[in-house]
């Protein structure tokens, strides 16, 4: 330098706002807290696929930063343990099932479905076989996916699984099932799945042209929103968007109401069109959602019988999955977008929201994760929702 002194060029620059995000305890605007807020653990959230995983493997997965091994023993049944060994705390998922039992890679340290060190396949040095546990999950299978109980596993006996109605059994509606992973966090997908004003997104390759938010209320951890829709007036297609997107009463309009029932999103369009969403939050800014899209089968004017299911699904799941895959990818760019913004270099600034249903998924996203923050050790039934949550 002329002077003689050295400077350092990055003197006087203003710190990233990314490098001095607050805490989930620290911050204090609401639009900050929902962002930063977790899930609660007390719910069942699903873990993977069922037949993603076969008799025999093991694959990994996280709820929140948490690493899970999920394996399928001999027997057909799905478990779940923490996804480290005891010993060396290297992961069970490089290793392999055998039987009903996974087992370490690195010394063969083998564990049940209760986490429980049950053998080891070296010297044990005259020593008895040491008396340790690692973490196991509850599981269970409906709607073709493992479901994995978070919270104290005590309590997952007086959790319900959420019900969906027409998701089985006889009267099932047709379904595609897809999953996809958002480098978001958790709340900015709800809000996404929820919040109808976005539409502008996706352009042509949804049938609407002006959307209304008619209702919105929250009633405990149950939000609802009702979503009027006229329909685009497109040469060629109008005939077909009335027939598939129209409502009941007026095929000109289109009408969906949206639940979002802790923490279990659906929309049901007309009575004919189910979306179900189910988040899994990996890490604060990574969410990976099963998406399960139920149709109703129209009536045959001839038989005067809906289309068989299997029918439905061999003809009309291949015409939708790509349509509607393509709309959640448009969903996912921006949604990352917004993480990469809010969370990034404008998090200070302030969001001029118009959406008065926006506060309440604020408010919920907040309540439920400072009431498991505040909830003691072995508090029993305190905080669990014990309600049957119905979509």
């Amino acid at each position: 330098m002329a002077d003689g002194h050295s400077r350092d060029p990055s003197a006087g620059a203003q710190e990233p706002a990314h490098a001095r995000l607050p805490s989930f305890a620290t911050a204090t605007a609401t639009r900050h807290r929902a962002r930063l807020a977790g899930m609660n653990p007390n719910y069942w959230y699903p873990l993977e696929w069922s037949d993603a995983v076969k008799p025999g493997d093991v694959v990994e997965t996280r709820f929140w930063g948490q690493s899970i091994a999920l394996y399928r023993g001999t027997d057909g049944r799905a478990r779940a343990v923490e996804n480290r060994c005891a010993h060396r705390q290297i992961k069970l998922t490089m290793g392999h099932v055998r039987e009903c039992e996974l087992v370490c890679l690195y010394h063969g340290w083998s564990y049940d479905e209760g986490g429980r060190l049950v053998d080891m396949k070296h010297d044990h040095f005259g020593k008895k076989l040491p008396v340790l546990s690692i973490r196991a999950y509850p599981v269970r299978e409906r709607y073709g996916l493992i479901w994995g109980y978070m919270g104290e596993p005590a309590a997952a006996e007086r959790v319900p699984l959420v019900e969906i109605e027409h998701g089985d059994g006889e009267d099932s509606w047709a379904a595609i099932r897809f999953d996809y992973t958002w480098k978001a966090h958790h709340y900015m997908v709800i809000d996404n799945l929820c919040n109808l004003t976005h539409l502008y997104v996706h352009g042509r390759w949804v049938p609407y042209d002006q959307t209304t938010l008619t209702h919105h209320s929250l009633d405990g951890d149950r939000l609802e929103l009702n979503w009027h829709h006229t329909l685009r007036r497109d040469p060629g297609l109008y005939g077909v968007y009335k027939q598939v997107f129209g409502s009941p009463g007026s095929r000109e309009t289109s009408e969906t109401h949206m639940v979002y029932d802790y923490p279990y999103q659906r929309a049901l369009s007309n009575d004919r069109i189910r979306s179900c969403n189910f988040m899994l939050p990996q890490a604060p800014d990574r969410t990976r959602v099963f998406s399960v899209q139920f149709w109703k089968a129209p009536q045959l004017p001839v038989l005067g019988r809906p289309v068989p299911r299997a029918l439905m699904s061999k003809l009309w799941a291949p015409a939708v999955r790509p349509v509607t895959k393509e709309i959640f990818r448009q969903d996912g760019a921006t949604v990352e977008g917004e993480q990469d913004a809010i969370m990034g270099e404008h998090f200070d600034r302030p969001i001029p929201e118009l959406n008065p249903s926006v506060r309440l998924f604020e408010r919920l996203t907040i309540e439920r994760w400072q009431a498991h923050l505040d909830a003691p050790a072995h508090a029993g039934d305190a905080g669990l929702c014990t309600r049957v949550k119905r979509l």
